[in-house]
């Protein structure tokens, strides 16, 4: 599946169209058509709020999404720089 898959999957499981997502997630109908397409990945927090609108999970969506969740890197920066001064 890839990231673009799982948010068409995510938005007709909801009945919402293209358009109404658009609009909850503050973008563009052309924008949410280029994700859709797989031809864009958003941003850090419009990926969160696809999270959140269409329950999907967090793990599995930015994996798809090819990124790492700042917070999550930044925990491993502390943790594998630990102790270096």
């Amino acid at each position: 599946m890839t990231f673009a898959e799982l948010i068409i999957q995510g938005r007709k499981s909801l009945n919402l169209t293209r358009s109404e997502l658009a609009r909850r997630l503050g973008i563009t109908p052309q924008y949410a058509m280029n994700i859709e397409r797989g031809f864009a990945i958003p941003s850090e927090d419009k990926i969160e709020r696809l999270i959140e609108l269409l329950d999907l999970d967090e793990k599995t969506t930015f994996k798809l999404a090819d990124k790492i969740p700042q917070r999550v890197y930044e925990q491993a920066k502390k943790e594998y720089f630990k102790g270096d001064n």
